[in-house]
């Protein structure tokens, strides 16, 4: 985590090829992105310009944006903001081919202070872990 309190950023490997990483991140948020108790609807066309809402109505969250870069298979760019709150956030995905799979390094600039951006590298941290067995599920189910 950076030591700037407007900024954190995780840094993840995953052994799954670029292009299905990309697809879990634009296509399948809602099968990874939080618990699946949830009930997670993702509404997102990945596409420059294109709004973009990740809800539950099970707990009653919600964060929408826009797209502001989707360069596939390599970058994602999101403004960030939950329901309810005033404050937007930018993220950046940023897709790499490494040895054995894709490094994943997710950015989450903006933030007001520090206990929001500490807050938020818990949450990314578990929709990595989540986004991580996703992956090995479907590679094993394909294998």
């Amino acid at each position: 985590m950076s030591d700037d309190p407007t900024r954190l950023e995780l840094t993840r490997v995953v052994a799954a090829e670029r292009t299905r990483v990309w697809r879990a991140w634009t296509q399948e948020w809602a099968q990874w992105m939080w618990p699946e108790r949830f009930g997670t609807v993702v509404e997102l066309d990945a596409r420059a310009g294109a709004a973009y809402r990740i809800s539950s109505e099970s707990v009653g969250m919600a964060v929408s944006g826009e797209v502001v870069e989707a360069e596939a298979p390599h970058r994602l760019v999101l403004t960030w903001r939950w329901d309810g709150e005033t404050e937007e956030t930018l993220v950046t995905v940023v897709l790499r081919e490494v040895p054995g799979g894709t490094e994943i390094v997710l950015r989450h600039e903006r933030h007001a202070e520090a206990s929001q951006r500490d807050s938020h590298a818990e949450g990314w941290a578990h929709c990595l872990d989540r986004l991580g067995a996703h992956l090995s599920a479907q590679s094993a189910s394909a294998g």
